[in-house]
């Protein structure tokens, strides 16, 4: 039976399927592991590990915070509501398990409590999509390097001419340039009064070669967007026409309401937690992202003093003016008198 019966779908279409599959997997979890670095847990009990708080909240929105039979604090992800609504069409008691089948039951805010990745209380989808799209990048960079690399092809008169290019081209890739031929081979590549060879491009090479830089530069943008959603900022060698410092970091405080979104939804959490379990548990930026944070604090202070500078020398500038028009006055006024 063949591949294509059996499964569906052909084996290069099972390869190409298995490609795309890790190349997304590589980036998702490349860029999981850059938001699972963005805080920093102190007081966690024994039973609970902050890897896996991050994990529960990027992928599934939301993390469950209860007590097993044991009477240790676990913590569970799909944190869904249930119960009885209050006021604002949500449940008031949770009900989840922990992946190896420990339940976290309770009233919400008496017995157990729900952290949420945001106060949107939304996953972070942003990891799929750009992975997708790196993904996808990925893949025709490959496309381009490979037709790049199989042109141009070569067009002999007779096998020995054939022969001939064909131990050039195998010396020049072995790294032995042939910088001297015979007058024979000279004669047979076209330097004499033979037709020689030619040459074919199936694809052009140049355009591959720009395609490249192209899909390049996509993907630095594509990084550098999703890392200015979570306030870090990605320095890149190119950058728009006519784009200044100031305007590159024009968009920090845009970039940073959503650190600190997330920082305040899991703050809000761990205050119930606290209460609720008698811990002291508290979460802060790590250090990465603080010092990007204190970095981007410093230049809001900068443009403000700047502002107050600008503000002052042109209100010197309008006094000065007056001063000048007041001085003309009382000349103007003795020119009359006399």
């Amino acid at each position: 039976m063949s591949t294509k019966k059996k499964y569906g779908m052909s084996l290069s279409e099972m390869r190409a399927n298995l490609d795309t599959n890790m190349r997304y997997d590589s980036y998702f979890a490349l860029l999981l592991c850059a938001d699972e670095m963005m805080f920093t847990y102190d007081g966690l009990p024994e039973t609970v590990d902050e890897k896996h708080i991050e994990d529960y909240l990027n992928i599934s929105g939301s993390c469950g915070w209860g007590r097993g039979s044991d009477g240790n604090i676990y913590i569970a992800p799909y944190a869904g509501r249930t119960g009885k609504i209050d006021q604002y069409g949500e449940g008031t008691e949770l009900d989840c398990d922990t992946p190896n089948g420990i339940n976290i039951k309770g009233v919400i805010g008496v017995d157990v409590a729900v952290m949420y990745n945001n106060t949107a209380r939304f996953p972070q989808t942003d990891l799929i999509f750009d992975s997708m799209t790196m993904t996808e990048l990925d893949k025709s960079s490959t496309s381009n390097v490979i037709f790049a690399r199989i042109a141009p092809l070569f067009s002999c008169a007779d096998d020995k001419s054939k022969q001939a290019v064909k131990e050039i081209i195998e010396n020049v890739i072995a790294g032995n340039i042939e910088a001297v031929v015979s007058e024979n081979l000279a004669d047979m590549l076209g330097f004499g009064q033979s037709e020689g060879i030619k040459t074919i491009d199936m694809f052009d090479h140049p355009e591959r070669v720009q395609y490249l830089q192209y899909l390049s530069q996509f993907y630095d943008v594509v990084m550098r967007r999703h890392f200015s959603r979570r306030g870090l900022t990605i320095k890149t060698p190119t950058k728009a026409a006519q784009q200044s410092t100031d305007e590159i970091h024009g968009l920090d405080s845009v970039s940073w309401y959503y650190p600190l979104n997330k920082l305040k939804a899991r703050q809000d959490a761990l205050e119930e937690v606290n209460r609720i379990f008698g811990t002291d548990i508290k979460v802060r930026f790590s250090d990465i992202w603080e010092q990007e944070y204190q970095a981007y604090l410093l230049r809001i202070l900068q443009q403000d003093v700047q502002g107050e500078r600008e503000t002052e020398g042109v209100q010197n500038d309008v006094d000065s003016v007056d001063d000048v028009q007041e001085t003309g006055d009382a000349d103007q006024s003795d020119a009359e008198s006399v």
